[in-house]
């Protein structure tokens, strides 16, 4: 069997994905992997997701820094086993980078072709010499030897090079780290087990909060991952105050700040006032970078115009409670009932429901809504799939599980493609009205405000009631004035009337 080594490129989630901003390597240069461990996070336009190792071996070379934003097929990383020469890895980027296709790979259209090895020279049976170093403790000082299995073992890098250094068996361990991998914790406790004395930790930096176990698993946004790793503090050490718990960028400041990173020294004479201070900028990464192009372009190349309406709420929330109160397991939400308008609306006016796709008109059967989800550094836009044929409790399940996981960033790549509509709300924000830039291809977005006691007048009466005002931005290149008042007209009927729209 011929050594072989292995390109890992820059996967494509998604027909709409072009590009990738790599975020974190879960391994160095050097590190043993195992196929289908984690390797590196790569966020898109919409999610952070985890490109896995497509083989077990040693990662030889890393192409793609954190930081770098790459377009899909390119090549990230390689993969080979350790005997296969320096030489051979070099020229094996080089190939690639001079082609612009890996060497392994089918081409950018071939995702799941990435991955072909490409031969090389024979293994030696030996293990090679750079396994342990000179001043390494023979095996026998952890009481056992590295076992030829312990690359199939899900392990921290940092675990498994002390494992390495010490000759521990990774195999018989048990992980406490995420998805119950090996940590750095576990292998220094199985060693003090067996007697080895470990080497006291250099002296921290004064106020500089200790590392404790497996950062991976903590909940973090792309940025607080990124700002932690810069000013060396732990993501263990910050207090989550992100939405569902994550750690967020002010985590991490806050937690600088404790630790006197960054700070001036206690007695230090403060800053002289200046005049004028200079503004700090950053460029646009990831999703904001996504974000900020699509809707340039939608506003640049879409023709704009809007409709809106004042929608009564109060049978609505009326059914709501009902349906709450009759339906233990019942959890809804004043959006999800809109979602579930709106998709009624589009079957009832379907010339709403399209695209505009290469100067095509794309018409939809299913009502598949988008839910704009607000995140701290962009927002997201999940799909509801079919939303014409879901129970409005069934409805606020999907829905409900679609946004938590938006939150966390673990959402499926397919999970916020497609869609012909979307559904925008800032009523939570006390917002009573604004207009929403289309999200291309799709034809229209419906911004919706607050929900509020209001004067409202009824023949020669005036009554109050709860109202909330909609409005509907539409490209007019695919719809006109006409079908959009139609659609908000049939949207306001199933919000007053909401039975309607359940039968």
């Amino acid at each position: 069997m011929r050594a072989q080594i292995v390109a890992v490129t820059m996967p494509k989630w998604g027909m709409e994905m072009r590009e990738g901003e790599v975020v974190a390597w879960h391994a160095a240069v050097g590190d043993p992997v195992a196929a289908g461990a984690d390797l590196v996070d790569v966020e898109t336009s919409k999610i952070v997701n985890t490109v896995v190792a497509p083989v077990s071996g040693v990662l030889r070379a890393i192409v793609a820094e954190p930081g770098e934003t790459l377009p899909v097929g390119a090549l990230l990383g390689v993969i080979a086993p350790a005997d296969v020469a320096e030489e051979e890895i070099r020229a094996f980027v080089a190939r690639t980078a001079a082609s612009g296709i890996p060497d392994a790979a089918g081409g950018e259209g071939a995702p799941d072709d990435a991955h072909r090895p490409a031969p090389g020279p024979e293994p030696e049976t030996a293990p090679p010499a750079a396994v342990q170093g000179a001043d390494a403790p023979p095996p026998s000082a952890a009481g056992g030897e590295v076992s030829a299995g312990d690359g199939e073992v899900a392990a921290s890098p940092v675990a498994r090079r002390l494992a390495r250094r010490y000759g521990l068996v990774l195999a018989g361990l048990s992980g406490t780290g995420r998805h119950g991998r090996i940590s750095k914790a576990d292998v220094e406790a199985a060693l003090r087990a067996r007697g080895v004395a470990l080497p006291e930790p250099p002296p921290r930096r004064p106020g500089l909060p200790r590392r404790r176990g497996d950062e991976a698993a903590v909940a973090a946004t792309p940025v607080a991952r990124r700002l932690a790793r810069k000013l060396g503090v732990s993501l263990l050490d910050c207090r989550p105050s992100g939405a569902r718990g994550r750690v967020c960028k002010a985590d991490v400041e806050a937690a600088a700040a404790r630790a006197g990173i960054g700070l001036a020294a206690p007695g230090a004479p403060a800053p002289a006032a200046t005049a004028e201070k200079t503004p700090m900028g950053e460029p646009l990464r990831g999703m904001r970078r996504t974000i900020a192009a699509r809707l340039q372009a939608a506003k640049r190349e879409a023709p704009h115009f809007r409709v809106a309406v004042a929608v009564e709420l109060d049978h609505l929330l009326a059914l709501k409670r009902d349906l709450e109160a009759r339906l233990p397991e019942a959890r809804l939400s004043l959006n999800d009932c809109i979602v579930k308008a709106v998709g009624a609306a589009l079957v009832r006016v379907p010339e709403v429901n399209v695209r505009f796709e290469e100067e095509r008109l794309v018409r939809l059967a299913e009502a598949d809504v988008a839910v704009a989800v607000a995140l701290p550094d962009g927002l997201v836009t999940p799909v509801v799939r079919s939303v014409q044929a879901k129970g409005l409790v069934a409805l606020a399940d999907e829905l409900r599980d679609l946004v938590t996981r938006a939150r966390l960033g673990t959402l499926k790549p397919e999970e916020t493609q497609g869609g012909g509509f979307t559904v925008s709300n800032l009523g939570m924000y006390g917002v009573d009205r604004f207009d929403a830039i289309i999200n291309p291809p799709q034809g229209a977005i419906l911004a919706v405000g607050a929900a509020k006691r209001r004067p409202v007048v009824r023949g020669d009466d005036l009554a109050v009631a709860t109202v909330a005002e909609f409005t509907l931005s539409c490209d007019h290149r695919v719809i006109d004035g006409a079908v959009a008042a139609r659609f908000l007209d049939a949207l306001r009927g199933f919000l007053e009337h909401p039975a309607t729209m359940l039968g």
